[in-house]
């Protein structure tokens, strides 16, 4: 069973996850990989200790599956698979609660959600030169490289260099269409900053 990760549109962050300790969030986070662990492998502990005993069992007929009726055996079946169930439903539900990252992004969802509605007011008529000024002075395009090129600095800190690489390409994408905008908010060294903290 896999833990997948939802982000409604309209998720707000809870107040109870704001400003907490870094080092907080780190043991959250230890904790999540510990229990994603278990997720994944618990399964296969059950059953290699399941094969175990079995086959000490047969081999000493000594055990507690030595004694074990056919009708016994399946109860025993049902019980680890319930088990197993239960122990994956309680650490998703656990991750859940204690996942520091659960809520990181999700205000992008809302953020989307609002520029459809702008996209829809051109369609509906809207005055585009408005839109435009505030595209222009609102520093979306700049705020949208620094967000890129931060994960492009994260995800090669990670080693992941081709992430990295094609988030590197995004920001100068969104860093010339910031120039060609008019404003170039996102200045001229960006591309160069990025290299460096990539490098």
């Amino acid at each position: 069973m896999t833990h997948v990760l939802v982000h409604p549109v309209e998720t707000i962050r809870p107040k109870s996850l704001e400003n907490r300790p870094v080092r907080a969030a780190r043991a959250r986070r230890a904790s999540v990989k510990v229990l994603s662990a278990v997720i994944r492998f618990d399964g296969i502990v059950i059953v290699a200790g399941t094969g175990i005993l079995g086959f000490h069992a047969i081999v000493n007929h000594d055990g507690p599956l030595a004694n074990l009726s056919a009708p016994g055996a399946v109860l025993a079946a049902l019980a680890l698979i319930g088990a197993l169930y239960v122990i994956d439903a309680a650490a998703n539900e656990l991750i859940e609660r204690i996942n520091p990252d659960r809520w990181d992004g999700d205000s992008l969802y809302a953020l989307a959600e609002e520029l459809g509605l702008i996209r829809d007011d051109i369609d509906s008529g809207a005055d585009p030169e408005e839109i435009q000024h505030s595209l222009h002075t609102s520093g979306l395009l700049e705020t949208a490289v620094t967000l890129t090129r931060r994960l492009a600095v994260a995800f090669a800190r990670q080693g992941q260099e081709d992430q990295a690489q094609r988030l590197f390409a995004s920001t100068l994408h969104l860093r010339k269409a910031d120039q060609v905008l008019g404003y170039g908010q996102a200045g001229d060294e960006v591309a160069g900053d990025a290299r460096e903290d990539l490098h």
